[in-house]
């Protein structure tokens, strides 16, 4: 049985996952509501760097991502990392449900299979 300080860590991860999903889908919905960048020209623009370190949801998103790094470090005192990285695939499954249930993105089949198999894989890894 894992003892207090790993549950504690463990928990820590999982908490980095949802946060890091959460901040995907925030900063998306942030960037949809700005004009689209196509090319490094419309990157560079003065007026594209504005509109995104203005916008609301990037800004929230980016908070979200300040605290999964907080959380990362803390969990990252007492895990392995060879354990913990792997545990981040579950983000691939959270994040594609958050854009499916709150963006409205459409989601192949073929896209929900890979993802699937992609988190089996690291969820094997980390059961080593």
């Amino acid at each position: 049985m894992r003892d207090e300080r790993t549950m504690f860590a463990i928990t820590l991860v999982l908490i980095c996952v949802l946060a890091a999903s959460l901040g995907q889908v925030i900063l998306k919905q942030g960037m949809s509501s700005i004009d689209k960048i196509n090319n490094v020209n419309d990157l560079v623009k003065f007026k594209a760097i504005i509109n995104i370190l203005t916008n609301k949801y990037v800004i929230l998103g980016v908070i979200l991502y300040g605290l999964v790094f907080i959380l990362w470090m803390a969990a990252m005192s007492t895990l392995d990392i060879s354990f913990m990285y792997p545990m981040l695939s579950l983000a691939y499954l959270i994040t594609t449900a958050m854009a499916f249930l709150f963006l409205g993105e459409n989601i192949s089949m073929i896209r929900w299979i890979g993802t699937v198999l992609v988190v089996a894989g690291c969820l094997l890894i980390s059961r080593s």
